[in-house]
């Protein structure tokens, strides 16, 4: 697992710019997300699959942060978005199959 983690994260001095970039990038995927989710609540369309693609992308920055840091608590949230995004999608899913 440690082969895995070095491959994945970058060297000390590059970190920093990683970390920002990553910032930045959260930052205008938040921003986006809301402009669209606040267009479709405007226009009346559904906001179900933007939703779970937030899940997904906090399960993931949660389960990146744990392997990164070893602290549970970034375990535990992306494990629970990780099913809170599971059961959505599966609700979704059977709500958008009863429609056809």
């Amino acid at each position: 697992m440690g082969k895995f983690i070095n491959w994945m994260l970058p060297a000390k001095e590059e970190r920093n710019a990683e970390l920002t970039a990553g910032l930045f990038g959260e930052l205008g995927m938040l921003i986006s997300f809301v402009g669209i989710a606040i267009y479709n609540f405007v226009k009346g369309k559904d906001n179900q699959p933007l939703v779970i693609v937030m899940l997904g992308f906090l399960a993931g920055k949660g389960i990146g942060r744990f392997l990164d840091t070893r602290d549970n608590k970034h375990l535990l949230s992306g494990l629970l978005n990780l099913i809170s995004g599971a059961l959505y999608t599966a609700s979704y899913v059977l709500e958008c199959r009863d429609e056809t």
